[in-house]
């Protein structure tokens, strides 16, 4: 029985019969939060109670019904629903007749759609949804679409272990990409950030989080969102737990706690206690502590949110060891591995290995421990998240060492002192002091300055490769130099003029030796990151010189100049700059021969914010773009790509171009375009 449209969906779905698609999709995924804003008391919940009973014979109706659907169910936590509703938005959205309209839900519902497999425990087929509406949006051109599935995109592919690099390249695009959208978007640049700070709490970097959520909130204060606010206060209190400032973390859970109460958003009610609950633990209040997790995981398998369930369980599990209770902790970890059987491979996953082992360090079952300590830190490597890994080896390297098990603990705690803070170190200190006697203390500082001891020659083997790199850049700046010179009195000795290719051979040494000597130079001194000298440089000039390098390759062909007229001068150390021409250079002959090429240059300007975007494209055979993801990682294997090619290296060229970009102050992405060739970009600022 067909039911009238909800009144704040008929402006989405005459922007989906206008063409106006990004319009539309913007307006469609803030209607929840608008509709629980707009009527105080409903919940996400009840929201989707009364869109779900909604339908339509008109297919864009329908489909636009259904996306609302699974919007309400995902805010809400019903993250099964929330996927068969958008499967269903999908089946539906076919028989639109607007193609403008077909292609844009459908983009749209496939990274949506990623988002709840993703809490459903398919990361697999969440990753392909993500990158399917990417790559729908990026084929139509529409910038801000594509920056939201990428944006979805980063966010499944955090959960994923491994593929942290892929994630954060995938944020940085989607920042790029929401800023560049007209009109931009603020709040989905706010939700990047939000997201950033989620990765750096992961790597255990508070500050940089903190940093991150300031601009995140002032993202969402402009935008009046008052839920997302809410959210990234959730994220504030862990970075705080992390800093080890646990009243104010305690602060930001309570007045977080009072607003998603006031909103109806039952996940985020949960989310703040999840986060109320570690306060209380770190604090030493264990019974507040236990109470908060049980009511968090029974809230979280009320809307079956395997994954919250799965995390306040194994919390659950943490707090009852500290309290010291044998069986509630057995009663615990029994129900989590049972829980985490359903859910993607997280956090949870190696928290939950780490208080088993101590457990069974506790229980005495001493046998299984050193293969089960090689699996908790092959998985914590696999992770690559300090933060987690300093927690996990205190907890098993210091029951170890209240078990007398010294020669097992040392190892473990001296990777938890080196991968955790300053301040954890104290706190988990005077934690296990405060448990063991005098002597056991000895015997435990004892065992772990002998396990320093051992490690010391990794810093005789650090000055020792320094040593090797320097004598090898020595070795290449005489070769250079030497090849330099012979060109140059060859030159100079001929009555006729000199061959152009001898004469290309001839600065390609030159700029080979010094090079080395200046890379020589930043080694001896201890200066290894990227320090640049700006002046003005007229790119105009620069773009020429470049031009006559390009078309005296023997393996490429034409090069035509674009700058948009009236450019102004940028702000560059042309020292560097050269380099990374060299190298985009380098890949174009490596990975497109034969190709022509385009040097551009233009002002693009977002809000009072102006700068330069260079380009270099080529017209190869361009590059996957799931390649795209991890180009500008360093020390890449042949099989991390997914486009096979015979002579792929480390890939650190292109991580020293994204370097020295950074060090101007701007960014570097490239433009994949398979079949057509590939297109990188980077910005700089103008002189001006």
């Amino acid at each position: 029985m067909e039911q009238s449209l909800p009144a704040g969906l008929r402006d989405p779905v005459r922007h989906l019969r206008d063409s106006a698609v990004e319009s539309g999709i913007r307006s469609l995924l803030l209607w929840p939060d608008r509709a629980c804003a707009k009527n105080p008391g409903t919940s996400f919940g009840t929201l989707w109670e009364e869109v779900r009973s909604c339908h339509s014979s008109d297919p864009l109706e329908e489909s636009t019904l259904r996306f609302a659907e699974g919007l309400c169910a995902y805010r809400a936590g019903l993250s099964g629903d929330a996927r068969d509703a958008f499967e269903k938005a999908l089946d539906v959205v076919a028989h639109v007749k607007a193609e403008d309209a077909r292609w844009a839900l459908a983009s749209s519902a496939h990274w949506s759609l990623a988002l709840a497999l993703r809490r459903t425990g398919d990361l697999d087929e969440a990753v392909q949804r993500a990158r399917q509406g990417a790559r729908e949006a990026r084929e139509r051109g529409a910038v801000w679409l594509e920056g939201a599935a990428r944006l979805a995109l980063g966010r499944v592919l955090r959960y994923a272990p491994g593929e942290r690099e892929r994630a954060r390249a995938n944020f940085d695009e989607a920042h790029r990409l929401l800023s560049a959208a007209h009109p931009a978007d603020p709040l989905g640049v706010a939700y990047v950030r939000a997201h950033q700070a989620r990765l750096a709490l992961d790597a255990g970097n508070a500050s940089l989080a903190l940093s991150l959520l300031r601009d995140a909130r002032a993202g969402f204060g402009h935008c009046r969102h008052q839920r997302a606010l809410a959210h990234s206060q959730i994220d504030q209190g862990w970075a705080h737990i992390q800093l080890r400032t646990i009243s104010v973390a305690r602060h930001n859970g309570e007045e977080a706690l009072e607003r998603l109460r006031a909103m109806g958003d039952e996940r985020g009610v949960l989310r703040a206690w999840q986060l109320l609950g570690q306060a209380a633990l770190e604090e030493g209040r264990i019974e507040d502590a236990i109470e908060l997790l049980k009511q968090t995981a029974r809230g979280a398998s009320a809307i079956r949110d395997g994954t919250m369930h799965a995390e306040a369980v194994v919390s659950l599990a943490w707090a009852h060891f500290a309290e010291g209770n044998a069986r509630a902790v057995s009663r615990a970890i029994r129900q989590a591995e049972a829980l985490l059987q359903t859910v993607p491979p997280w956090i949870a996953t190696v928290q939950w290995q780490a208080v088993d082992l101590a457990h069974r360090v506790r229980q005495h079952q001493f046998t299984e421990v050193p293969r089960r300590l090689r699996k908790l830190r092959a998985m914590l490597q696999q992770r690559n998240m300090p933060r987690v890994t300093a927690e996990c080896m205190a907890l098993c390297g210091f029951e170890l060492a209240r078990q007398g098990r010294l020669r097992d603990a040392a190892p473990a705690l001296k990777e938890a002192f080196t991968a955790g803070s300053q301040l954890d170190a104290i706190a988990w200190t005077e934690r296990f002091l405060s448990t063991v006697s005098a002597v056991d203390v000895r015997q435990w500082i004892a065992s772990l300055v002998t396990e320093m001891h051992e490690h010391a020659h990794l810093a005789e083997e650090y000055e020792a490769l320094r040593v090797c790199a320097v004598a090898g850049l020595h070795d290449v700046k005489n070769l250079a130099t030497s090849v330099y010179t012979e060109l140059e009195m060859y030159a100079l000795e001929q009555e006729e003029e000199v061959a152009q290719p001898i004469l290309a051979a001839r600065d390609t040494a030159f700029r080979a030796g010094r090079l080395a000597a200046e890379v020589e130079t930043q080694i001896i001194a201890g200066k290894t990151q990227v320090i640049v000298e700006c002046k003005p440089v007229d790119l105009a000039a620069f773009f020429s010189a470049q031009q006559a390098i390009i078309e005296r390759s023997a393996l490429l062909r034409h090069c035509t100049v674009e700058i948009e007229e009236g450019l102004p001068p940028v702000r560059a150390d042309e020292r560097y700059l050269t380099r990374v021409f060299g190298n985009l250079r380098s890949n174009a002959e490596k990975y497109a021969p034969g190709s022509d090429i385009v040097l551009s240059a233009r002002v693009h300007s977002v809000g009072r914010k102006r700068e330069v975007i260079v380009g270099f494209a080529d017209n190869g055979q361009g590059i996957d773009p799931e390649d795209a993801e991890i180009l500008f990682n360093a020390f890449k294997n042949p099989e991390d790509y997914r486009q096979p090619q015979a002579n792929r290296g480390t890939g650190f060229g292109l991580h020293y171009c994204k370097l020295v970009i950074e060090a101007h102050g701007g960014r570097i992405w490239v433009d994949p375009r398979p079949g057509m060739g590939a297109a990188f970009y980077f910005s700089l600022p103008p002189a001006e």
